[in-house]
């Protein structure tokens, strides 16, 4: 089966929501290693590695033959994406898990006066750089 074969115009396939995942968890890495006494670019970092780590799990569910129209139900649910993953023989992450709720409440794009508990951003780059080498695995046939 081929790219076209798929519904949609190709531009969404499993090789485009890993690339794109690729360059935010790259992106987040960058942001990571300038030091917060230049620039303090906090959320924003957790903001890209948890688009990162959505990407990729769609990237895999997709290959495991989940449609884009499914894709789209569960929306920016980093919870429900790792749920479906797992059914599907993929390991639970647990700093993804944790970033859920603020990733899925969109309260990494719009400043909001309220108390939130992050998860460390080593564990999660950590995490989501297993993730992608995971899906990497997955979607080349390795």
């Amino acid at each position: 089966m081929n790219i076209f074969d798929y519904e949609g115009d190709g531009s969404e396939d499993e090789v485009t929501l890993y690339s794109l995942s690729s360059e935010y968890l790259e992106a987040a890495k960058t942001l990571d290693s300038v030091p917060p006494t230049k620039v303090n670019y906090g959320i924003v970092t957790f903001y890209l590695l948890g688009h990162a780590a959505e990407l990729s799990l769609k990237s895999y569910l997709f290959k495991k033959s989940l449609s884009v129209q499914d894709l789209r139900k569960v929306g920016h649910d980093l919870d429900s994406l790792l749920s479906k993953a797992s059914e599907l023989g993929l390991k639970s992450f647990s700093s993804i898990r944790d970033l859920s709720p603020i990733y899925k409440s969109k309260k990494l794009e719009f400043r909001q006066r309220s108390r939130e508990t992050f998860p460390a951003v080593d564990s999660l780059i950590e995490e989501i750089s297993e993730l992608h080498s995971i899906v990497f695995d997955h979607i080349c046939g390795f």
